[in-house]
């Protein structure tokens, strides 16, 4: 299933996000989230904006979404092994906001996604 972007979509101020992987407390990719309106986060590299390569991660796990009026947010995609932010798990197809900070693991993989 193709993710649909909301009627309030938009793409953010250049230079306004970043997402930093961090893989043990080491930050190992640095990516600018402020080129599209929303990220695919998942295991498969040819599906998901984002590569995280673990066998808990879905091929397409969870999306980072901007909102017209700011802000961000996170929906786990129906992931199989769920999605956390400050390890509170995350309902499955509804939007979360994603203040600055915020950590997020998807399933129980070795990295975290942090805006």
């Amino acid at each position: 299933m193709a993710y649909e972007p909301p009627s309030w979509s938009t793409v953010p101020p250049p230079g306004s996000y970043t997402l930093e992987i961090i893989r043990d407390g080491v930050v190992i990719e640095t990516v600018d989230a402020s080129t599209r309106a929303h990220y695919i986060l998942g295991r498969d590299p040819a599906a998901a904006h984002v590569h995280l390569p673990h066998p808990s991660v879905s091929r397409q796990h969870a999306v980072i979404q901007h909102r017209d009026s700011g802000g961000v947010w996170l929906m786990d995609l129906g992931s199989t092994h769920g999605t956390t932010i400050n390890k509170k798990a995350c309902p499955s197809r509804a939007y979360v906001a994603l203040p600055p900070g915020a950590m997020v693991r998807l399933g129980s993989g070795s990295r975290l996604v942090t805006l």
